[in-house]
């Protein structure tokens, strides 16, 4: 699984921390810019993951929609 973050998120090495402990095998990806989050992804969790945007509130939450999405991963 390909997981793209944007680096504007403030939180983002916390973030790559948890993502990468809940999906190992999952490569992850700090990009300048994920595309059509421009304005979210400064106050949010924001991320693209294989070609389908998700976003949240939270991390947990985004983790869990990940989940969600591919539960096999």
């Amino acid at each position: 699984m390909k997981i793209k973050l944007c680096k504007k998120f403030s939180k983002i090495k916390k973030f790559e921390k948890k993502l990468s402990k809940a999906f190992p095998d999952s490569t992850i990806i700090v990009n300048s810019c994920i595309g059509g989050f421009c304005n979210k992804c400064r106050s949010q969790p924001v991320a693209k993951v294989d070609g389908v945007k998700v976003k949240a509130k939270r991390m947990g939450k985004l983790i869990k929609k990940i989940e969600a999405l591919y539960p096999f991963a």
